[in-house]
């Protein structure tokens, strides 16, 4: 299944917004990765911190308690509208999340037949079946059966 036309473009390595190709030539990263790469490339404070906890964590499950994840919960709470912070490992799981909790409000709200969503023509959620129903693009449904009920 063919995810996009690849360029012919080779990339080794980038720097803030940079990117340098195998042949050397710099071109500007306007792509930010994949549109999820706001932060740039290497940025020296961020390598850091990487490196710092890929030496004592790659991963663990959130069965258990992370003071680091703790830490932030609560520094992103404490600077939003946020009571609780739900860490997610893409967009598209925080996509599938959002979709849960707009219909789980409206059960618990006594209102269960509220579960319209409404997407733009032509966005990208990602690449699960919720998602790609939420971008309201035909071409990202196509061939996966009847649309799921209430996407708009």
């Amino acid at each position: 299944m063919g995810v996009y036309n690849r360029a012919p473009l080779e990339v080794d390595r980038g720097l803030g917004a940079r990117l340098w190709s195998t042949d050397g030539t710099e071109y500007l990263d306007c792509v930010a990765g994949i549109s999820t790469n706001g932060l740039g490339h290497a940025h020296p404070v961020l390598v850091e911190a990487v490196k710092a906890q890929a030496e004592k964590l790659w991963h663990v499950s959130n069965i258990f308690r992370i003071p680091g994840q703790e830490a932030l919960a609560d520094a992103l709470c404490a600077d939003s509208f946020a009571d609780v912070v739900f860490f997610t490992n893409s967009g598209t799981e925080a996509v599938e999340c959002a979709l849960k909790t707009a219909r789980k409000h409206h059960v618990a709200n006594g209102q269960p037949e509220r579960i319209d969503i409404y997407g733009f023509d032509g966005s990208f959620h990602g690449r699960t079946y919720g998602a790609i129903n939420a971008a309201a693009n035909p071409s990202y449904t196509e061939g996966f059966g009847p649309p799921m009920q209430g996407f708009h």
